[in-house]
């Protein structure tokens, strides 16, 4: 009962209004405003329409399946695949090929692929190119015979091949090749391999030359760019022209030429695994060179030999090389650093005119074998200026550490030659030579030689261990020697030439 007299008590009473009547219109104006935004909004979202979601349509290719020992009539299916391939190959086209002889020669339409199910083996004959190919696919095939296997034109892939048998050329590119996992086999003797005209281009990787090949890669003014491509016979692996080059992961051997030649143009060489060519790589007529990871050893004349050539060669080694040395630079803007070489003949590296900077150099085992032999780890001559910031170590040596010739100039930080047989340093010619410490151990016959006019500062000097005498300098032909420092197991014998330390 107390319940329902408290609600008629509040029946009683009328409720109060919080609107008084001089608000009522602010409140009215208030709420036609915001219905008027709603308004607003309803018919912006009326009249954008929400983008829908892209809906791409599957481009149906048709397929055709062919198989050499179907029986004729087939209509192209798998059931019932065709005896030949079609010609010309139907533009946009997948065409199965499954294992069997398949004479071309053979024409790709635009968007067309060719793939190979089990032994599928292409062929021409001699004067044929087996396919032409542009903007097109083969994968899993082999192509034999014919004049030139296969004649690209812009946007080819070739994925799993195997060209053999070819009488003029493997593979001609016109526009640009990708070629991977395949195999190019030199049946006729002589012939090149991948050969890519001025303004095309190609990549290679895991591809591998074996035979006669003259030249395995071949261009004048197109793009190469190879990765972990191999050479197993091949006289040459790339020859280039006024090209631009890639390569990284190379090996060639059993060559009998240069196994990578550059003529002008650009090279990028990271990771090479160069064996018994006549040169292991040959830099001519301005190329800018970048090599590192180079491992080239048992070349017949020399590893690097460069001509008017820049480059820079970190981090890789270089043993038995020919007598042109591990590095013959001629003319060259040359940067080596961290480079090892060993157990080659005659010469390691040398220079003639231009520059060379040098850092962390290791150098032993120079051969001078027969009369006239040099074997020296650094011979410089002609101008050349030479310096290094770093260590140079030269170790067993037939002929001289550092040889300087010819009006040559080299400065040097530290250097230290051990067993030398004829000297430490040997500078003549008018050369000059300026070094901050020279270390001399185990050497035979003096171990600083200046015979006639040339010039030779040493800030410290130290000789111990088999040595004649610390320095020979004949100052009736002009030589000068100073010597800021001086230790030796030997005594120096007075020179007007040589000016020695203060005691």
């Amino acid at each position: 009962m107390s319940d329902l007299k408290d609600r008629r008590g509040d029946q009683r009473t009328p409720p109060r209004s919080r609107i008084r009547p001089g608000n009522r219109l602010g409140r009215d104006r208030g709420l036609r405003f915001s219905d008027l935004r709603v308004a607003l909004f309803l018919l912006v979202v009326g009249c954008v329409r929400v983008p829908q979601p892209v809906v791409r349509e599957e481009v149906h290719r048709p397929e055709v399946w062919v198989d050499a020992f179907s029986p004729p009539g087939g209509d192209g299916s798998s059931a019932h695949p065709l005896k030949a391939v079609p010609q010309p190959v139907p533009a946009a086209s997948i065409v199965h090929l499954r294992t069997g002889l398949y004479p071309g020669p053979f024409v790709l339409g635009d968007g067309a692929r060719l793939e190979g199910l089990g032994e599928v083996v292409l062929t021409g004959e001699a004067g044929q190119t087996v396919v032409t190919a542009a903007n097109a696919t083969l994968e899993g095939l082999s192509v034999q015979g014919g004049a030139i296997g296969l004649e690209a034109g812009a946007g080819v892939v070739v994925t799993r091949a195997h060209f053999s048998g070819q009488r003029k050329q493997a593979v001609v590119v016109h526009g640009s090749l990708s070629l991977s996992q395949t195999r190019l086999e030199a049946s006729v003797e002589g012939i090149d391999g991948v050969v890519v005209d001025r303004g095309a281009s190609v990549e290679l990787s895991s591809t591998k030359f074996t035979g006669g090949f003259r030249r395995a890669v071949l261009t004048d003014g197109g793009t190469l760019t190879l990765r972990n491509v191999t050479g197993e016979g091949p006289k040459t692996l790339v020859h280039a022209i006024d090209a631009t080059n890639v390569l990284e992961g190379v090996r060639s051997v059993l060559g009998s030429g240069p196994a990578l030649f550059f003529a002008s143009g650009t090279l990028r060489l990271a990771g090479a695994e160069l064996s018994g060519h006549e040169y292991s790589v040959q830099l001519a007529r301005g190329v800018d060179a970048t090599l590192s990871n180079v491992q080239a050893r048992g070349a017949l004349e020399g590893c690097i030999a460069a001509s008017a050539s820049k480059l820079s060669v970190t981090a890789s080694s270089f043993t038995g090389c020919g007598p042109g040395g591990a590095l013959g630079l001629q003319d060259c803007q040359a940067q080596v650093t961290n480079v090892e070489i060993t157990s080659s003949r005659e010469l390691g590296i040398f220079a003639n005119r231009g520059t060379l900077g040098l850092l962390d150099v290791r150098i032993s085992k120079i051969a001078a074998d027969g009369e006239g032999a040099l074997g020296d780890a650094l011979h410089v001559r002609d101008g050349a200026l030479v310096s290094s910031l770093g260590n140079l170590t030269f170790t067993d040596l037939g002929g001289s550490g550092l040889f300087a010739s010819s009006f040559a100039e080299v400065r040097l930080a530290s250097v230290s030659v051990e067993r030398a047989r004829t000297s430490a340093l040997f500078v003549e010619r008018g050369a000059k030579v300026n070094i901050r410490a020279l270390l001399v151990r185990g050497g035979a016959g003096p171990a600083v030689v200046v015979p006639d006019k040339a010039s030779v500062d040493l800030e410290s000097l130290s000789v111990s261990g088999g040595n004649e005498m610390p320095i020979y300098a004949e100052c009736r032909a002009g030589a000068t020697v100073v010597l800021g420092r001086l230790e030796s197991t030997v005594q120096q014998l007075s020179s007007l030439c040589v000016t020695m330390p203060r005691p």
